[in-house]
């Protein structure tokens, strides 16, 4: 493995590790143990969905697996095509899901062609895609109050 492949693995293992601890909260799993799990929504269990199939690609991404890294695409791909996808009806929104989509066709082009790198910065786009999302469906949910 070259000097290029271990930066990159690290990388994205650095990143994995940070998306971990955006999840799981400084204290982890072990601190809630004691306390109640709250009933989940159903967005919730859709977007569990989505983590899952996210945490698979990263999984193919870091250790090179194109095969991982097009099933967790495929997969993305088509929770984006479910109904329960749309969040709210709203113009921006529809941008922000249109993004999403074209950043998994991306992750899918590079895994395809085998190209690790082509599929990792599809992922990093993938990942600001969300996250703007995210802040866009948090700001309407405050303001709808």
């Amino acid at each position: 493995m070259n000097q290029k492949q271990l930066i990159s693995r690290a990388f994205l293992l650095a990143v994995v590790g940070g998306l971990g601890w955006l999840c799981l909260g400084p204290l982890g799993a072990d601190a809630r143990q004691n306390e109640p799990a709250p009933k989940k929504t159903p967005i919730q269990l859709f977007m569990r969905k989505k983590l899952e199939a996210t945490q698979k690609l990263m999984e193919g991404l870091a250790i090179e697996d194109y095969e991982l890294i097009g099933q967790g695409a495929r997969q993305l791909e088509g929770i984006s095509a479910a109904a329960d996808f749309a969040v709210v009806k709203e113009a921006l929104y529809t941008q922000h899901a249109d993004e999403f989509r074209r950043t998994v066709a991306k992750i899918q082009k590079g895994a395809k062609e085998k190209r690790l790198d082509s599929a990792a910065l599809g992922y990093m786009d993938m990942t600001m895609s969300c996250i703007e999302c995210h802040k866009f469906v948090r700001n309407m949910l405050i303001t709808d109050k």
